[in-house]
Formats: C-alpha cells, structure tokens, sequence
C-alpha cells in the first residue's frame, strides 16, 4: 500500500483570482441569484483612469460556487504545486484533499462536498473586462475564461481492500487560461496550512487578498473600506449600506488574522477629504513571529519577476545571483539599491550592487540631495491622483445608487433636493427656481447622507 501523504505547509494561488470573488460568502445557496458582478478604477502609469470589471456566472443547474469552495481549489492548487503544474491535468484522491483542508476523512458527505465544488467550479464562467492580468503581455486584458474544464472522480467504493482512497486515481483539467496563468509565474506561494485553520469564509478571503499586497515586501497596505467591502470581499451593498455596518462585519475576521500572526494591526482612518474610510492593515515580518515554521520553497515552483531579474542582469549581476537575490528580498529593496546604484560611481557595479542589497547600504549622499529635491512634488502628484481616485469612487458610488431608483423615487428625491437648497440659500432662491447644477448638487448632498458618507 501507498503510503500517505503530509499535508503540504506551503501551495500556490494564481492572483488573478485573488483580486475579486469567484465564489458566494455563503454555504448554501439562499437565494436565486446566479451572477456576481465587481468593478473598480485603477490609476494608470499616466494618470489615466481605467475601470476594471469582473463578473462571475454560475451554471443553471449548480448555481454559483460557495464559500468552501475556496478550500477545494486551494487544496487541488496545493498538489498542482507538488506536480510542479507540468500539465493541465491535476491527479489527486478526495482523501488528500480532505487532508489538506482538515476535513473529515470518514465522512462521505465531505466528498460530496468536493464533488459538488467541482460541479459548480466547472460550471461557471468569468468575464474580466480589462481585469485579467496577462503576465506575458505585462498588460490587463478582456477575458471569458472557466476555472475548471471537467473532472473525474475514481469511486473509492469500488475499491478493493485496504485504504486505496490515497491513491490519485481521480483528476482535473484546469481551464487553459488558468494554467496560462500559472506557467507565466502569475502566482505566488501561499501558507496553506494557515489558510486551512482560519475558520471563517471572509478571514480566508481577506488572507488570500491582503496576502497578494504584502507580496513584495509591504508592510503596510491602505484602501477604501468600501472598495475592500463591496469589490474585493463581496459585501451585498444593500446589507452593508453604512461604514459602522462593515465594520462590525470585518471585526471577527480582523481578530481572527490578527491571532493568526498574519496581520500586526487593522486601523480605520478618514480620508483625506473626509467623506469616507480607509482601512490601514499592518503585517507581521517573519522575524517578528516567534515559532513561524520555516518553509523550504520547491526549486522547481519558483516564480520570480522577470523584469526585476533582466534588470540586474543586465548590471552585470550572473543569472544564479541574481535569481537568489530576487528569491531571498524584497522588489522594493532591490529596486531602492538599483536606483542609489548610479550615484556610488562604483568601478565593480554588479559587486557593489549586490554588497549593497545583502548589507542594506545607506543611500549616498548625492541621493539623498536628489530625493529631497523631488519629495515634495512627488508628494502633491501623490495627493492629487489619491483624491482623484477618492472622488471618482465617490462619483461611481452616487451613481450607482441613483441608478437603482423607480422614476417615483428620483422624482422624489429631486423635490427634497430643491426644498433643501431653498432653505440653504434663503432669500436668494425664495423668489426663483433652484439651477439646475445646483440641484444635482443638492441631489448628491442626498445621497451621500443616504449611504452614510457625511452627517
């Protein structure tokens, strides 16, 4: 008999199904809907605004995946891992997969779960309008794509004696975009072990999400409370209509990471215009985590950035360095030590490059001039794109709204705007009409005491 296998500690995630939900929070099935639709504003390399929009669409007959769902992905992306991808085609046993998410083995149930996961997996589609990202082409693309081709499952009960549920009878095909995806190093190592513990279905998004933003090296990521609720979790904005109500929400997951070691600290803050929210989250370095396991990393899953990698090879650095130096730091602390590079006036760059990220050396002198001579404008460019990102979420979030009106409302709604700007401008707009900017002003003023944005 084959004997079984450990849990693995470590397994992948392909990111683009990190950035938005691919399943319900939910599991089971509470309503009729079949369709999720995410969309959300990124600011170009320009300056320029692009929306990105992500709608998932489940089958007629399986509906939409659900919240543990999730696990079973993960766990099949955990054995593609030790499979080292080399196909489409991933061959596992229910058992192992039970194993890895801390399901019980005994129970037939729990295969039926896993069954019914893939059932739902194959059925669905996504369409990622401009929000797909194609790691060939460094680019966001327009994509249909599935998660899952099709399946087959190797009935245990036919089995003869002994425990031959361990062997990988059964199989998958990951849908060709996916495993695209994967072979062009869109994914990143995952702490599989410490997923699967997490106990509830918004903490394992948020550790999948939040775990793709401290990728390289962050130690702090900040966003919109409302852009992390109703984009990236999948909070119903109905339900969820005001911050205190996503706060509540957030608080047993944010406790939970937090207890996990993953997270340091989960902070609110206005923004800077003060209309809206922010949650700041703070990780933990590995050093600051007291018994963290070490995880040895599988040479041949390794993915590195490639642009970062050509870059020091390019200085000179041999490809075995360069590739251990891009494995063992941080982009953002090689890319500080490439752009301090010129000002060393180095004879040997390459050596004094790679001196300079193993020691971590002060910038020079003549750096610090330049930098201090840019800050300022590179912080009013900052603040301005920053609030222009704020204010068109603001815009989309207003419209939004309004769209979900009847004509009854809106009429409704255009009357108590009137009357309020005609009690603001007192004599002024007693006699006359209220302008017709000024009432769609007044309009907004409404609808954003509605969606709890100002008192």
């Amino acid at each position: 008999m084959r004997p079984k296998e450990p849990a693995p500690e470590i397994g992948k995630d392909e990111m683009n199904l990190v950035e938005y939900p691919i399943t319900l929070l939910s599991t089971r099935h509470e309503s009729m809907v079949k369709t999720l639709k995410f969309s959300d504003t990124v600011i170009g390399e320009r300056g320029e605004h692009a929306k990105r929009e992500w709608t998932v669409t489940g089958s007629d007959e399986f509906g939409l995946p659900l919240a543990p769902d999730n696990d079973v992905l993960m766990a099949l992306l955990a054995i593609g891992k030790e499979q080292n991808f080399q196909s489409r085609k991933i061959c596992f046993s229910r058992y192992r997969l039970c194993k890895i998410m801390g399901w019980n083995t005994k129970k037939g149930e729990n295969y039926k779960r896993i069954e019914g996961a893939f059932d739902r997996f194959t059925g669905v589609r996504i369409k990622a309008k401009n929000a797909f990202w194609d790691n060939k082409k460094k680019a966001y693309t327009t994509i249909n794509f599935g998660i899952l081709d099709n399946y087959e499952l190797f009935d245990s009960s036919k089995a003869e004696k002994q425990d031959q549920d361990t062997f990988p009878f059964s199989y998958v095909n990951l849908n060709e975009a996916v495993y695209d995806s994967i072979k062009a190093g869109y994914i990143k190592n995952v702490d599989i072990k410490k997923y699967c513990m997490l106990e509830s279905s918004i903490a394992k998004r948020l550790y999948r999400y939040l775990d793709k933003k401290k990728y390289d090296g962050k130690k702090k990521f900040e966003i919109s409370l409302y852009t992390l609720a109703y984009v990236h979790i999948g909070f119903d904005e109905e339900t969820y209509k005001y911050a205190s109500d996503i706060k509540r929400k957030l608080n047993s997951p944010h406790e939970e990471l937090i207890k996990a070691g993953f997270l340091k600290s989960a902070e609110y803050q206005k923004t800077t215009d003060g209309n809206s929210e922010k949650v700041i989250y703070t990780f933990y370095d590995k050093a600051e985590i007291k018994g963290e396991p070490h995880i040895e990393a599988d040479p041949q899953c390794l993915t590195y950035d490639s642009e970062l990698l050509t870059g020091l090879m390019e200085i000179g650095v041999t490809r075995k360095v360069a590739e251990q130096i891009v494995r063992e730091y941080s982009a953002e602390t090689v890319r500080a030590q490439m752009d301090m590079l010129p000002y060393r006036k180095a004879k040997d760059p390459a050596a004094a490059l790679v001196s300079a990220i193993q020691d971590s050396w002060a910038p020079p002198v003549s750096y610090k001039a330049k930098v201090r001579h840019e800050k300022s404008s590179e912080a009013e460019k900052f603040e301005r794109k920053q609030e222009e990102e704020q204010k068109a979420e603001l815009r989309a979030r207003i419209e939004g709204y309004l769209a979900k009106l009847s004509q009854d409302e809106i009429e409704a709604l255009t009357t108590e705007a009137g009357d309020l700007a005609k009690s603001d401008g007192s004599v002024f707009l007693k006699d006359r009409g209220v302008p017709e900017p000024m009432l769609k002003a007044y309009v907004h003023v409404l609808v954003e005491r509605r969606l709890g944005l100002q008192q």
